[in-house]
């Protein structure tokens, strides 16, 4: 079995390497098939015999033959699981584009983008309405998840690491503020900021 599943991961990383989908892709796609062909075990389908069972199982077998028959009418971003990290559904939804060349080949218009979001993002700040300014920051978000890809950074990954490195360096400035008995409370934002530099430079 260890032997069986080397190969997987190896050709998914074969796969990865060249951009066409990675393991996590093959793991989804076989846990969609298994609830979709099984929902007397995974869903509320209650099935009386085995015959039913089969006759079942035909017609999920028929159903996706018809599906494949008409996948050129799909769209090609059509199957990714909506209930992914929003950050690992965004840079699926944009590896599945950039397989069929809807994607920049430089990293100097993928940057711009950032920056087109960010003046986007200020121009709602200053006068739209909550809706508008949430639309902006996921369009914001997305431009960056496309950079982190284009690096081939995980996202995911990247702001987990940013979420503990922030930790780490407020625990700092707490630390800071109990040796000289003081409390957020009563210390200038101006102050902290000090503090906050001190402890970059130290972290």
């Amino acid at each position: 079995l260890g032997d069986l599943l080397l190969q997987v991961v190896f050709h998914a990383q074969m796969a990865s390497e060249k951009k066409l989908f990675g393991f996590s892709e093959v793991v989804d796609t076989l846990a969609e098939k298994l609830l979709r062909r099984h929902p007397h075990v995974f869903g509320n389908v209650e099935i009386d015999n085995d015959d039913e069972l089969h006759r079942m199982w035909e017609a999920e077998k028929s159903r996706e033959r018809q599906r494949k028959k008409s996948i050129e009418k799909e769209s090609v971003l059509d199957g990714i699981t909506q209930a992914l990290p929003a950050l690992m559904r965004a840079e699926k939804i944009q590896r599945k584009a950039a397989r069929v060349g809807f994607d920049w080949q430089e990293l100097a218009p993928v940057i711009d983008k950032i920056h087109e979001e960010i003046g986007e993002v200020e121009e709602a700040v200053a006068g739209q309405s909550a809706e508008q300014q949430q639309e902006e920051i996921g369009d914001l978000l997305f431009a960056v998840v496309n950079l982190a890809r284009h690096l081939e950074v995980d996202s995911e990954t990247a702001l987990r690491r940013a979420n503990e490195k922030f930790i780490a360096r407020f625990k700092k400035v707490e630390q800071t503020l109990a040796e000289r008995q003081q409390s957020f409370s009563v210390t200038s934002l101006e102050e902290l900021e000090v503090i906050w530099q001190q402890v970059k430079q130290t972290s």
